[in-house]
Parts: C-alpha cells; sequence; structure tokens
C-alpha cells in the first residue's frame, strides 16, 4: 500500500535536509578550508594596516598627562605621536568630561579614588577643552539652569538632539568627523529609540517599519529603510556610500543625517580660535578681592564681594559675603578651579545647604558672568557678575535706580568695583541733562547713596550716572507713571517629592512696568521698573471640566512667592487616584500710589499754531496766558492716584526626574 502523496512528499524533504546537514558537517575538502582562513587572514591584516596608516594621518590632540596615559591606556592605545584612541579627537567641557569618566566605570569598570578622577578632568578640560566663546554657546547647561531657551536654534537640530537632553550637552563638545558618527552609533547602541531621531544603525529589511523620519522630497538618495524597497534590490549607489561613510541607514536628507552634518561642520575638532587659544594659553591670575553683584528671583538684588586665595595651580578658596535688598546676608566658604583658563568650577557650604558656581571669565580677567545654585535640582539660583579689584573704582551695579518725571530727593544706591575715597561729592559724579546729582553719602569701601533730582520734561528712557572720570557708568531708567505689573517667571516649573524623591521648588517675583518708547503696552521694547512685593495666590488653570488641579498641586507663600510642591503620588483622596501633579495659575495682586500720565499736546494744524480763532490767529493776551499756564502746569508735580494691579503666570507642576547630576563624591569639587 503506497502512503498518501502528503507524507512521501515530508519524508523525502526530510531526507534531503538530512543529506545537507551532514554535508555541512564535513565540512569542505582540507586545502580549501585552509585557503579560505588564510584569505581571511589577508584581508584582515590589509585592513588593519589600512586602519594603522589612516591612524597615522589623522590629526589629533596628543595626550601628554602621564596620569591620563595611565588611567586611560588600558582601553585607548597610544601612538607614536602621543595620540590615545578616542581621547584625541574630542574635546568637551569639564562637565562633558566628567560624564565620560562616570560612563568609564559605569560600563567598562574604570576604578578611580576621588582624587584622580578630580585630576583627570582638570587634565583633559585644560588639553581637550573649549575656547571661552565655544563654551559660553552652552553655558546655560553647565550653569543648570531651569529656565531658558533653545527656540532660536535650527529646527533639525532640535529634533535630532532636543527631545533628550538640553542642546547645550551637544554645543558643549567637539569633535572630527568620525568621532561624531561614533557617538550617533553610541547613542543607537545604548538608546535604540534614539534611531527616529538621529538615524544611523545598522541595515533594516525593506519590508521593516523605518525608524528614522522620511527622506526628503527634494534628495534622490533613499535610505533603505524607506519606502518602496531597498536600495540594494534596486542598485541604488545610496546604500554603498553611506555604508561605506558608516552612516548605516539614514539618508543625507533626514533628521539625523542633516543634525548630524551641521555638528561636523560647525564643531570641528580644529578651530583657529582654539589654536590661538593653545598657543597663547597661560596661567590666569584671579587672587584678590571681586565685586559682586546679581539678582536672585524671589530674594531681589544682591552685591557683595569675593576673596579668593590660591591655594595650588588652578585652585582657590574663596569666602563670599552677600547682602539681598531683601534685608538679609550669608557669608560662605568654597572651593573652586579655574578650567582651561577661563571656565572656574567651585562648591561651598551655608549651612547645611550647598552652593555650586559655576563662572566664565572674560578675555580681559577682569570680569565673571555666571550663576550660584542649589536645591535638589539645581532651581535655587542666583545670577551673578563679579569685577576684579583694580584700585580704580568704576560704578558696575545701581539699586533703586529707576526714576520718576519730575522727582526730588531721589536715592539711588551706586555699587563700585573698588573701594571708594572716603570724601565723595556731589561734583564727582555725572548724570547727563535734565538730572542734577545734590548729595552723596557713602555706605561702605564700595557702595554709595546718590541723590538725584530729574527736572520736568526730561526725556523718558534710559541715562547714564558714572564717577568720575569713567565714561561707562551705570544705567538709570526715567519713567512717567507704572502702567501694569508683571511676574518672572512666566511659564514656571515645579516637581512633586518628598516621599520618595526630592521636590523640586519654584520661586516667583513681580515688577513694575513701563510701555517703552513706542507707547504700547505688552511689546519688546517694555521697561522693567523695581520689583514689588504683592501677595501672592493661585487659581485653577481649566483645561477639563471638573478641575481640581489647585486642590493638590502645593501652596504658594502669600508673601515671598516661593511654590512648594505636594508630595508625590498616587493619591489615593484624588480622583482614580492620580499624582498630585497638575496645571494652576500664579497670580499677584497690590495697590500702588502712582503718577497720573500727563496728557499729550494738543496737535497744531497745518500752519504750526495752536489755538487761536477760525483764521488760525491768536491775540497776545491770549498767547500769554496760555504760555503762563503751561510753564506753572509743567514745574507742578503731577496728580497721583492709588491704583490696583493684577498679573498672573502659568505654572506646571510635574513629575520628579529619575536621575541626579551629581552622584559621585568627587564632583564635590
Amino acid at each position: 500500500m503506497q502512503p498518501p502523496p502528503l507524507v512521501r512528499r515530508l519524508a523525502s524533504t526530510l531526507c534531503f535536509l538530512l543529506v545537507v546537514g551532514a554535508s555541512a558537517a564535513q565540512g569542505p575538502p582540507a586545502g580549501e578550508a585552509e585557503a579560505g582562513r588564510e584569505s581571511r587572514a589577508s584581508a584582515e591584516n590589509a585592513d588593519g594596516d589600512k586602519k594603522q596608516e589612516k591612524a597615522k594621518e589623522k590629526p589629533g590632540i596628543p595626550v601628554e598627562d602621564v596620569l591620563v596615559q595611565s588611567l586611560c591606556g588600558r582601553c585607548h592605545t597610544r601612538d607614536d605621536r602621543e595620540h590615545m584612541t578616542r581621547i584625541s579627537y574630542v574635546r568637551k567641557s569639564p562637565e562633558g568630561w566628567a560624564q565620560t569618566i562616570k560612563r568609564m566605570g559605569r560600563l567598562h569598570g574604570l576604578q578611580l579614588t576621588p582624587d584622580a578622577a578630580k585630576q583627570l578632568v582638570r587634565s583633559l578640560s585644560n588639553s581637550h577643552g573649549l575656547t571661552r566663546a565655544e563654551a559660553e554657546r552652552g553655558l546655560y547647561d553647565s550653569e543648570r539652569r531651569v529656565h531658558w531657551s533653545e527656540e532660536h536654534h535650527d529646527e533639525d537640530f532640535k529634533r535630532a538632539c532636543a527631545q533628550c537632553h538640553p542642546l547645550g550637552r551637544a554645543l558643549l563638545q567637539y569633535r572630527d568627523a568620525d568621532e561624531w558618527e561614533l557617538l550617533r552609533a553610541t547613542h543607537v547602541a545604548m538608546v535604540p529609540l534614539s534611531q527616529r531621531q538621529v538615524g544611523g544603525g545598522p541595515p533594516r529589511d525593506a519590508s521593516s517599519r523605518s525608524w528614522g523620519p522620511p527622506p526628503s522630497s527634494t534628495t534622490s538618495s533613499t535610505s533603505r529603510g524607506s519606502r518602496g524597497g531597498s536600495a540594494r534590490s534596486r542598485g541604488s549607489s545610496s546604500e554603498s556610500s553611506s555604508g561605506s561613510s558608516g552612516r548605516g541607514s539614514s539618508s543625507r536628507g533626514s533628521v539625523g543625517e542633516r543634525g548630524l552634518e551641521k555638528l561636523r561642520t560647525e564643531q570641528p575638532l580644529f578651530t583657529d580660535d582654539w589654536e590661538d587659544w593653545q598657543q597663547n594659553r597661560r596661567a590666569v591670575p584671579l587672587a584678590g578681592t571681586w565685586t559682586v553683584f546679581g539678582h536672585e528671583t524671589g530674594r531681589g538684588d544682591v552685591w557683595g564681594t569675593l576673596e579668593l586665595t590660591l591655594t595650588e595651580e588652578d585652585g582657590y578658596d574663596g569666602v563670599w559675603t552677600l547682602q539681598w535688598s531683601d534685608g538679609s546676608s550669608a557669608r560662605r566658604e568654597s572651593k573652586g578651579i579655574l578650567y582651561a583658563g577661563y571656565s572656574w568650577r567651585g562648591r561651598g557650604n551655608e549651612g547645611d545647604q550647598t552652593w555650586r558656581d559655576v563662572l566664565l571669565l572674560d578675555d580681559a580677567w577682569q570680569t565673571f558672568r555666571g550663576r550660584l545654585f542649589s536645591g535638589a535640582y539645581d532651581e535655587l539660583g542666583v545670577d551673578v557678575t563679579l569685577r576684579l579689584d583694580d584700585g580704580r573704582p568704576r560704578l558696575v551695579a545701581t539699586h533703586h535706580g529707576a526714576i520718576e518725571v519730575p522727582s526730588e530727593g531721589h536715592v539711588v544706591h551706586v555699587l563700585a568695583n573698588s573701594a571708594l575715597p572716603e570724601s565723595l561729592a556731589a561734583a564727582d559724579f555725572f548724570a547727563g541733562d535734565g538730572l542734577t546729582v545734590t548729595a552723596v553719602e557713602r555706605l561702605d569701601d564700595r557702595r554709595a547713596a546718590v541723590t538725584v533730582d530729574v527736572a520736568a520734561g526730561t526725556k523718558l528712557g534710559e541715562r547714564t550716572l558714572a564717577y568720575g572720570a569713567d565714561p561707562h557708568g551705570v544705567h538709570l531708567i526715567l519713567y512717567d507713571t507704572v502702567d501694569y505689573v508683571r511676574i518672572r517667571p512666566l511659564q514656571g516649573l515645579s516637581r512633586i517629592g518628598g516621599a520618595q524623591h526630592p521636590r523640586q521648588l519654584e520661586r516667583f517675583e513681580a515688577y513694575t512696568v513701563h510701555r517703552g518708547e513706542d507707547g504700547k503696552l505688552y511689546t519688546d521694547d517694555d521697561v522693567d521698573l523695581f520689583q514689588v512685593r504683592p501677595k501672592w495666590s493661585l487659581q485653577e488653570f481649566r483645561v477639563r471640566e471638573d478641575d481640581d488641579d489647585l486642590q493638590f498641586v502645593g501652596k504658594i507663600d502669600a508673601e515671598t512667592g516661593v511654590f512648594t510642591p505636594n508630595v508625590d503620588g498616587p493619591n489615593p483622596e484624588r480622583k482614580w487616584q492620580t499624582n498630585n501633579i497638575g496645571d494652576v495659575f500664579v497670580c499677584c495682586e497690590l495697590q500702588l500710589d502712582v503718577p497720573v500720565r500727563p496728557e499729550p499736546e494738543a496737535k497744531k494744524d497745518a500752519d504750526g499754531a495752536q489755538g487761536g480763532d477760525a483764521d488760525g490767529d491768536a491775540t497776545d493776551g491770549d498767547a500769554s496766558h496760555e504760555t503762563d499756564s503751561e510753564e506753572a502746569d509743567a514745574a507742578a508735580p503731577p496728580a497721583r492716584v492709588k491704583r490696583r494691579f493684577f498679573a498672573r503666570s502659568h505654572l506646571l507642576v510635574t513629575v520628579p526626574i529619575y536621575a541626579r547630576w551629581q552622584v559621585l563624591n568627587w564632583e564635590d569639587r
């Protein structure tokens, strides 16, 4: 009896597979196998020789520090030019090198003592760092700012990089073309979903889903994962060109490729500025007294001094003595390092609170600018400027610098970069037309109270108050009335916490505003006048019916404007047991005694005459009477009225960030 046809076909197929498997197990003849191995070995040796020749020709930065060679040489080979793989072809900020060292420990088992880690970051930041101008582009990332904007950057750049981290992290590193390609490959390998943004990665089958954005309609090259089949099957040259360059499946028209090309072009390993900086680099003397001035959201203007003492090469001890316009004061002892001749990183304590400083030195070595910050999320910060005490007193900052027109006896507090003389006179200060300095009182060695009168009819806007022979001085603002009040920040951010994760606080402040030169409200030329202390409250920001965020997100201090978020959830008392997150309005309200804005002058007729009869004539008596009246009105102080002002901003209360910036003790510089 014959078996069914289906059974016969299955038996035949099974016999064929067994025969093929046995043949494969036996392998090719010995001669052919040996020839194959020799051929592969020869090809590998040839590729290795080509890579070595290419590496010898490739320009890089020598690694001359014995510490870096000894700690990094286990994985990074060094050639006869003192070039080390990967390291010699990258430049970064101190934070960038610190992240690299942490990654080496996390992924490759690098073991470092705190002192060795600090010395490693210092050495790499000095020899493989950034110029001052390069560091300034992404300084906001080093300063750990909560509020910053990247709207002016290229859209492709933002789509490729800013969905996962600030663009500042990319702006603070410079690489050669191969290293930028390797960085993309590292992203795809460690975070596979990033292939959607940056492209690259292994070739994908034409039938599979494309991870990268579709190619631009204006380019002829097509990625292998794009619609319409693979480039290999169509014989397209795009696959061979992208494959040979190591750019994976991303087409030149994709967002990832355009972003990568931007980085390769605008942030290469070598630039003219960097080469000049390397040739002229030398030790920068910072020891001495620095005058500090700036602003802290909520607390107000700050001023004081920083005393720096050199303790080691590029290392300093510092003493901060600070005062705020709200009456508070502080004294902090700190330690800091000056990286690459311009980039300051410091750390100090004020009671139980740790403060960090990130400052950038100018080319003249006379001015530091940056931020002091603290808090679980680095959200508490002071924007500061420091001026070196060079023995030549010049005005650098003012307090109460907004003056009504007209006014008498307005007192402006000024701050100088060096000690002011014991005997100060009103004649030592210059204020310009319409302003008269009537008296001066020396408050301490760097501060003085200057009394200023402003005549009626003086032009509104920015003016200069200078001391002695200094042509620059500080700015005053002349205004006629307060037009409205606005809140900083306009978009607030806070994070719940307290149970499993720390809270992120948010602080608000209110400023009076003048309409500016164009006479219109809420335009770009509107001018902030002075800080006010209103009553603070919250209101519901309704995004749905029965919105209840106001009950759960947290509380704002009615006097200080400090918002403290609620504990991290889930909250069993809330609908669906959701977290204590949401949107609310932050509101402020206050009453001010402000001048009544003068009425605009009457329009003149076509002949230029003002008033008179139908023929345009005016009697002498009437003209004289009007002139006397106008002069009397101009000399009289403006009428005043009590006005209530109201303003509000938006606050987003969201979930914690499950990561910390500083996680190792060696980062406490």
